[in-house]
């Protein structure tokens, strides 16, 4: 970890550690990087993790009884060879769920959560008028996506499915011993999708490369493609800390994404200033 963190300083500023990485081999900056997105990922793990467990916890206690206070007892939804049909007169409105209308405030956009209408044709003047953010309908159910607009998403020929408040019931009793697995499981997604995320720099540091070979011209640097590549796996360490530390505090919505490039690229810039050109030939690395 010691020997981590000096590597860590040493890419934010070190000009002779620089210099030193354009004699070393690519696998020396992979580990570099592996090992520093392995220690950003656990971090960040941590920071979520700490208000979103308790949250969780509460939700597997909560969720359930407050579902079936919402369910309609009457109500029955069958999907056969993708057709659906209910036994309740139609449009049948599922209201708004109150905590969901409380986080929407005055907002009168939508009258309801779940519109069930298998015997009308879909059509946006219909979907406009009932105002839902779902529409069960004979073949298909239409949903507000991200963008506010309408997903249409088919049952397909082949679904066969029951829905009524017996049916959900046996789902939640079956559900129920795996509620103390929900946290952990929930941690361990999100410490992978973080890896995944920082692990998409090495794809960034294609183009970062790229960025670095043209500064190097500039800065009368004979840079391979490969040394600039090598010389961006730990020039990128600033702008990930940074990334990270606004993250933290839930700040890195407001960074433009032009900076991430620009904080990197001042980094090479002031680690390289007044350097001379020098080789970039690879030697053994050490272990980090």
């Amino acid at each position: 970890m010691k020997q981590l963190v000096d590597h860590i300083q040493k890419s934010i500023y070190g000009p002779v550690y620089y210099q030193e990485l354009l004699t070393r081999p690519l696998s020396f900056s992979w580990k570099y990087f592996s090992a520093f997105a392995l220690l950003v990922a656990l971090f960040l793990t941590v920071v979520f993790s700490v208000p979103l467990v308790p949250k969780i916890i509460e939700a597997t206690h909560t969720f359930p009884p407050a579902f079936f206070a919402y369910y309609p007892d009457e109500l029955e939804v069958r999907i056969e060879k993708g057709v659906a049909s209910t036994n309740v007169a139609e449009p049948y409105f599922l209201p708004i769920p109150p905590t969901l209308k409380k986080e929407m405030g005055a907002d009168d956009a939508f009258q309801s959560f779940v519109v069930i209408d298998t015997k009308t044709q879909f059509s946006m003047e219909e979907w406009n008028a009932y105002k839902t953010f779902v529409w069960i309908g004979k073949e298909q159910v239409a949903l507000v996506d991200d963008e506010g607009g309408v997903s249409i998403e088919s049952f397909g020929k082949g679904m066969n499915l029951v829905v009524n408040e017996g049916v959900l019931k046996w789902l939640e009793d079956t559900l129920q011993p795996l509620y103390k697995f929900a946290a952990p499981i929930v941690v361990l997604g999100l410490f992978l999708g973080l890896l995944v995320g920082l692990g998409v720099n090495f794809l960034y540091l294609i183009l970062g490369a790229a960025l670095i070979f043209l500064l190097g011209r500039l800065m009368k640097q004979r840079w391979s493609y490969g040394a600039s590549y090598r010389i961006g796996l730990h020039a990128i360490t600033l702008p990930l800390l940074l990334d990270t530390l606004l993250s933290s505090v839930n700040l890195d919505s407001f960074t433009p994404n032009f900076l991430f490039t620009a904080v990197m690229l001042t980094v090479v810039y002031v680690n390289f200033k007044g350097a001379s050109p020098a080789s970039s030939s690879p030697v053994s690395a050490e272990k980090i």
